[in-house]
């Protein structure tokens, strides 16, 4: 789902803070431009949601594949991923909350190993965990570029959302 108002996200992220144990990773490489917005996110979301018991952050640089043993010992009722994606016809810096059954229809761009639905399936044989993915839409991953102007803005934007998410929660 392209994400067409502000509210849709934050009805989406309101829903996965309240949940009991929710896994948050953040993927991509911080080399290839775009390709590391999900890795940015993850480490400003860190210090966010610090007093959040119900949550933990991971940054996945080198690997979501090489994370997967957290699912075991964290046991986690949800997991949200953020993630670069390509989509046809959408613009850089859109956001798409994607479920892993929509995977066949967008690509993602991050350097994985192993393809992320096949990474997901393997997560979910450890818990029935209900998984998310924060997709963003990416200009440039040439290696040693930073990020786009667009998928800049975005970040800037998921922080605040993030952000005004988890204040709510911590009061």
């Amino acid at each position: 789902m392209l994400v067409g108002c502000e509210e849709d996200l934050r009805s989406v992220l309101r829903r996965l803070f309240s949940e009991e144990r929710l896994l948050i990773f953040g993927i991509g490489n911080t080399l290839r431009g775009d390709d590391g917005v999900g890795v940015l996110v993850a480490k400003r979301l860190r210090r966010l949601a610090r007093g959040l018991r119900n949550v933990k952050v991971v940054v996945c640089e080198s690997g979501l594949e090489n994370m997967t043993y957290l699912v075991g010992l964290y046991r986690p009722t949800h997991i949200l991923i953020v993630d670069a994606v390509y989509v046809a016809n959408s613009l850089p810096g859109d956001i798409h909350i994607l479920k892993p059954q929509d995977l066949s229809n967008y690509q993602s761009v991050t350097t994985h190993h192993l393809p992320l639905k096949l990474i997901i399936d393997y997560m979910r044989s450890y818990v029935s965990a209900e998984v998310t993915i924060i997709g963003v839409q990416v200009k440039n991953i040439d290696i040693g570029s930073r990020l786009s102007d667009e998928v800049l803005k975005t970040y800037k934007h998921l922080i605040k959302v993030f952000k005004d998410v988890i204040s709510s929660m911590l009061t």
